[in-house]
C-alpha cells in the first residue's frame, strides 16, 4: 500500500511539473474579468410576524437588483434569505449572529461570500431605504466599476489616514510608481508579437481616495477595512486597496508598507500570466458592486472580433520586398510578372491561390488561439499546488504591513 502511494505522489508529481509549460499567458487581470464571476455575499433578513408594504417594497427593490435576467443594467453579487421569529426558533438565529438578537425589527446581516454560518457578519444594520441605497451602490464603486469595465488594468483605492503628510507622500509614491509601470509595460508589450489575433493587451491604472469619514461610502469602508483579519489595528495608517477583475480585492498595503518593493510585486501578480485559473486558489474577496460583468466582457469581445474578421483582405504585394503592389491594372500586371519568373517555384500562384493562402493565415492564427485555450486549461493543474504556496504566503507576506 505504502509503495503504491509512493507510486500515485510521484506520477502526479511529474504531470504537474509536465504541465509547466503550459501555464496560461493570458495576464491575471484580464483572466480575472473575462472568467472569474463575482463571488455571492449572503443576507439575511430578520423580521418577526408580518412586514409592511414598504418593507416588502424594499425587499422587492433589493431582490430585482440580483436577479438572473442578463439584459438587467446591474446585477447585484448577493443573495437575501428571509428569516421570519414568528416560524424560526430564536436559537437557530442566534447562532448566526450571536447571543443577542436584534431589538428593532426588521435588521438585515450581510455576510462577506462563503461566511455565513462560519464568522460573524461583516456589516447589521436597520432594513432602510438607505439601507438598500448603500448595499446598491456608492459614487466611489460606480466610478471603480466603470474604470474596470473600460480595461483599466487596476484601480488603487486609497483610504485616507487623516494625516494630510502620510496620505500625501503614500499617494504620491504610489501615482509615481504605476506610472513607471505603464511606461515599461508599454515597452514590454511592443516587443511581443502580435500573431494571434486576439485583442493587444493594455495597460492603465488610477487611484480613487476615499476618506473614513464619508458617510457616501460607509459600506465600502467596512467591506474593505474588515477584507483582512487585523486591519483595525492601523486606523492611524494610509490604506491601499488594488482592485481588478470584477471587483476583486486581494490584499491591503498599509502605513509604511506602502513601498516601492510592494507596489511592483503586486504590479507583477497582477500583469503577470495567470498561472491558476480556479479563482478559489487566488488571494482576495470581491466587493459587493451592482454591475453587469458578463455583459461588459462581452461586448469588450463583440468590437474586438467584429473589427479584426471584417477588416478587407490587405492588398497583394509582389514577390520581391521592394516591389509592393499598385491599386488597378498596374497591380496586377506586377502580380503576373511575379508569378510568371517564379513559375518554377510555386506554379499555382495566382490571384486565387494567393487570397487563399491569406485566408489560410487567418485560419491558423484561430487555431493558435484555440491551441492557447487547451494549453491554458491544462495549466491548472500546476497552479493547484504551486500557487496555493506562493499566493497565500504572498497574501500573508509582513512586508505590507507597516509597524509591526
Amino acid at each position: 500500500m505504502k509503495v503504491q502511494r509512493t507510486t500515485i505522489i510521484i506520477l502526479i508529481s511529474l504531470f504537474i511539473l509536465a504541465s509547466s509549460a503550459f501555464a496560461c499567458s493570458i495576464p491575471v487581470f484580464r483572466y480575472a474579468m473575462e472568467r472569474w464571476p463575482a463571488d455571492y455575499y449572503d443576507a439575511v433578513l430578520i423580521y418577526r410576524g408580518q412586514m409592511t408594504e414598504d418593507q416588502k417594497q424594499l425587499l422587492e427593490e433589493l431582490q430585482s437588483a440580483y436577479g438572473e435576467s442578463s439584459e438587467a443594467e446591474a446585477l447585484l453579487n448577493l443573495r437575501v434569505v428571509e428569516v421570519n421569529l414568528a416560524e424560526v426558533p430564536e436559537e437557530k438565529v442566534k447562532s448566526l449572529l450571536g447571543p443577542n438578537l436584534p431589538e428593532t425589527l426588521p435588521e438585515l446581516a450581510l455576510w462577506y461570500p462563503l461566511q455565513r454560518g462560519r464568522a460573524a457578519p461583516v456589516w447589521q444594520g436597520r432594513f432602510t431605504s438607505s439601507t438598500v441605497a448603500a448595499l446598491l451602490q456608492s459614487p466611489t464603486r460606480q466610478k471603480l466599476a466603470e474604470r474596470l469595465i473600460d480595461g483599466q488594468t487596476t484601480v488603487w483605492i486609497f483610504i485616507e489616514s487623516g494625516n494630510a503628510d502620510k496620505d500625501k507622500a503614500a499617494l504620491r509614491l504610489l501615482e509615481q510608481e504605476l506610472e513607471t509601470a505603464v511606461r515599461e509595460l508599454k515597452e514590454q508589450a511592443q516587443s511581443m508579437p502580435d500573431d494571434l489575433g486576439v485583442p493587444e493587451v493594455t495597460y492603465s491604472f488610477s487611484t480613487l481616495s476615499v476618506s473614513r469619514s464619508d458617510p457616501n461610502e460607509s459600506m465600502l469602508l467596512t467591506l474593505l477595512l474588515n477584507s483582512e483579519p487585523d486591519l483595525d489595528e492601523y486606523s492611524a495608517e494610509p490604506m491601499v486597496f488594488p482592485v481588478f477583475g470584477r471587483g476583486r480585492v486581494p490584499f491591503a498595503l498599509i502605513g509604511d508598507g506602502i513601498t516601492v518593493d510592494n507596489i511592483r510585486e503586486t504590479l507583477a501578480f497582477l500583469t503577470g500570466p495567470c498561472g491558476c485559473e480556479i479563482k478559489m486558489m487566488n488571494p482576495g474577496v470581491d466587493l459587493l458592486m451592482a454591475v453587469n460583468w458578463d455583459a461588459a466582457a462581452i461586448k469588450f469581445y463583440e468590437e474586438f472580433y467584429e473589427e479584426y474578421y471584417e477588416t478587407p483582405l490587405p492588398e497583394l504585394t509582389g514577390v520581391m520586398p521592394e516591389a509592393p503592389a499598385d491599386a488597378g491594372t498596374g497591380t496586377q500586371d506586377k502580380v503576373i510578372a511575379s508569378t510568371q519568373s517564379t513559375e518554377v517555384l510555386a506554379p499555382d500562384n495566382d490571384l486565387s491561390s494567393a487570397t487563399d493562402k491569406q485566408a489560410q493565415a487567418v485560419e491558423v492564427k484561430e487555431r493558435k488561439l484555440l491551441g492557447l485555450g487547451i494549453m491554458g486549461t491544462t495549466g491548472v493543474m500546476l497552479a493547484v499546488i504551486l500557487l496555493a504556496v506562493v499566493l497565500g504566503s504572498v497574501a500573508l507576506s509582513p512586508r505590507r504591513r507597516g509597524h509591526q
